[in-house]
C-alpha cells in the first residue's frame, strides 16, 4: 500500500525532530557530516513534501510518538489489525473526495487547453472529438482497427510532463490498434505509414474516470511516428 508506505516513512522523518512543526521556523539542530547524512536528509524532504500533499490534517506529534513507541519496544496504542483498519477507513473517506476534486480540475483545465489548442495553426478537430496535427505526411497505407502497428511515440500531459516514451526505451512499440484507449485508436487510424502526428486526446476518450496518467479525465498528448502495419493472422478454418 503506497499510502501506508509513505505514512511509515513520514513517521521516521518527523521523529528526527523533537520540536513540534509549528514551534519554530528555524532549521533543526541536526548536522550533515557525510554523504549518507546528505542523502538521508534529501530523501526526508522529498517524502515530507509528498506526505504534506496527501495528508492535510495529520498530527505530527502522534507520528513521532508512533515511531518512538515502535522502535523502543513500548506497548503500542493500536494493534496491527487496528492500524490497517484505521488507515483503510481514512482512505475510504478522503480518497474519493480527492479523486473527485482532481477529476473536476482535469475536466476544466483540459477543456481550456483543448479550446486554446484549436487556435494553433495546423491543429484539426476530428469528428470523434480528438484533435490532431500533421507534422510529417506519409505515403503508405492506413492501419485498420483489426491490425497491429509499429510506432515510435512520446506521451505527455498538458503541463509538459512526459509519462511514457518508446524512444526512451530504445525500441518501437507494437500493439493492436483496437487495444488502446479510444482516442489513441482513432488517431492511429488517421495516420498512414511514414507519417508523424501530434494527437490530443480528451479525457473521456482516454482513460476516462480511470487511473490514467495525470489522474481521471486528464488530456493526453502523443507525438507518434507510424513505422509499419502488421496484419493480424487470419483465423484457421475448422
Amino acid at each position: 500500500m503506497k499510502i501506508l508506505y509513505l505514512v511509515l516513512i513520514g513517521i521516521i522523518i518527523t521523529s528526527c525532530s523533537s520540536d513540534d512543526k509549528n514551534s519554530s521556523s528555524s532549521s533543526s539542530n541536526v548536522k550533515i557530516n557525510n554523504d549518507i547524512d546528505s542523502v538521508s536528509y534529501a530523501i526526508g524532504l522529498d517524502v515530507a513534501m509528498q506526505l504534506e500533499q496527501q495528508f492535510k490534517d495529520i498530527n505530527h506529534k502522534m507520528l513521532s510518538s508512533a515511531i518512538l513507541d515502535y522502535t523502543s519496544g513500548k506497548d503500542l496504542i493500536l494493534s496491527d489489525m487496528e492500524r490497517v483498519a484505521v488507515i483503510k477507513k481514512y482512505n475510504e473517506i478522503t480518497l474519493p473526495k480527492d479523486r473527485a476534486d482532481k477529476e473536476k480540475l482535469n475536466i476544466v483545465e483540459g477543456g481550456k487547453f483543448l479550446d486554446e489548442n484549436l487556435k494553433v495553426d495546423g491543429v484539426i478537430e476530428h469528428k470523434s472529438g480528438i484533435q490532431y496535427k500533421i507534422l510529417t505526411e506519409g505515403s503508405g497505407p492506413n492501419p485498420k482497427s483489426n491490425e497491429s502497428v509499429q510506432i515510435h511515440y512520446t506521451g505527455t500531459l498538458i503541463d509538459g510532463k512526459k509519462f511514457d516514451s518508446s524512444y526512451d526505451r530504445g525500441e518501437p512499440a507494437v500493439f493492436p490498434v483496437d487495444r488502446v484507449v479510444p482516442g489513441f485508436s482513432q488517431g492511429l487510424q488517421l495516420m498512414n505509414v511514414g507519417s508523424k502526428y501530434q494527437l490530443f486526446i480528451p479525457g473521456h476518450l482516454g482513460y476516462g474516470s480511470g487511473e490514467g496518467p495525470g489522474g481521471p479525465m486528464s488530456v493526453m498528448i502523443f507525438e507518434v511516428e507510424m513505422l509499419d502495419i502488421i496484419e493480424s493472422p487470419s483465423p484457421l478454418n475448422n
